[in-house]
């Protein structure tokens, strides 16, 4: 049996009307709009069917589903019948990016039903401090809809080390839940409220930020960086925390073109799972690159962190740079079956407790 440790089901109606400018969330959320506005995107590059443009129309696509039970059975059919995938379901209502069409308990009441019916699904509920009585709707998930743990995105406007995330955390050392937690920088999800709000929240950082001249994305990279999370595992040594991503693309190349670094997250990541016993990171999105392919390989010789690293691809929001069959069958012919096994069985089961 093996695991995807990190994929995404949620629907369009959970996604912010102003994520995307211009309205476009809003318009493609219509058959119309998503025919016209995708012809339009499709026809500004004619000879490539491959181009940013295309890609994010079948990322639409997909979110645009009738249901998270089709955009899963979409993912699943490219894995064998009995593999398990953790599903992370998204808060997106305190980004400043404006309302958010459906409800986010019907987010999670819809993916607990898909549990039902799909047993090898493993539910997390993504948990923003600033939703009010979080913490029923954590509990509710967990003991009443049998979910498996707690996903986490600090870029969304709070740190990892937030007082109000220590309930969150002492409830889920306590019952033995894992924590999946974002930890790529310049990711296109994250704060959009006012550069002013951004600043204030930027603020109950336990270091200076220089805000000056940076951009939003950049700033938005502070809240999630690793070392934000060393704070949180000294003082809960037994919670279970993977990195999702493990530092990102970005950092990965960077690591090959210019090391040495001290500040490069993928270095970071390699540097601290070693030095925490229940620390994790798992590959999703950052493996589409077939050049790290190497790296990676490289990495899983080494015992002291082999056994912390983890499979996942990060569906469907990989679909903007591959598809889910490139990203599952060419990492595991690359990997070897012992390797991919490693990654992709043995160490799941001891993250995600089975």
């Amino acid at each position: 049996m093996i695991y995807n440790s990190h994929i995404h089901t949620f629907k369009e109606s959970d996604i912010p009307r102003a994520f995307l400018p211009i309205g476009l969330v809003r318009i493609l959320a219509t058959k119309a709009g998503f025919r016209v506005v995708s012809k339009l995107l499709n026809n500004i590059n004619p000879f490539s069917d491959q181009d940013t443009f295309d890609r994010y129309i079948r990322f639409v696509e997909i979110g645009r589903m009738s249901s998270q039970k089709d955009i899963f059975e979409r993912c699943s059919k490219f894995y064998p019948e009995d593999t398990k995938f953790a599903i992370l379901a998204m808060d997106m209502a305190y980004m400043g990016a404006g309302k958010v069409p459906r409800d986010y308990k019907n987010q999670l009441k819809e993916l607990a039903e898909l549990k039902i019916t799909h047993p090898q699904v493993l539910p997390f509920i993504h948990v923003d401090p600033r939703r009010p009585y979080i913490m029923d709707l954590l509990k509710q998930s967990i003991e009443e809809w049998n979910f498996t743990g707690v996903k986490i995105y600090p870029p969304l406007g709070y740190f990892p080390y937030d007082e109000r995330m220590y309930p969150v955390y002492e409830y889920c050392q306590n019952n033995n839940l894992p924590v999946i937690t974002h930890c790529s920088p310049f990711n296109p999800v994250h704060f959009k409220g006012t550069k002013k709000n951004l600043i204030k929240l930027l603020s109950k950082s336990q270091t200076p930020i220089e805000t000056k001249g940076k951009k939003r994305k950049e700033l938005c990279a502070m809240f999630t960086h690793p070392k934000n999370w060393e704070q949180v595992m000294n003082d809960f040594p037994d919670l279970k925390i993977s990195l999702g991503h493990f530092g990102s693309a970005y950092y990965w190349e960077e690591f090959l073109d210019k090391p040495g670094n001290p500040d490069n997250w993928f270095t970071i990541i390699k540097d601290m799972l070693p030095k925490y016993k229940n620390l994790y990171s798992d590959i999703s999105f950052t493996l589409n690159d077939k050049r790290f392919f190497p790296v990676l390989k490289i990495l899983l010789g080494d015992e002291n962190i082999n056994d912390k690293i983890l499979f996942g691809s990060d569906y469907y929001m990989v679909q903007t740079e591959t598809t889910e069959k490139n990203f599952s069958i060419d990492l595991r012919g690359y990997l070897g079956e012992n390797n991919y096994k490693l990654i992709a069985e043995s160490n799941p089961k001891n993250f995600f407790n089975t």
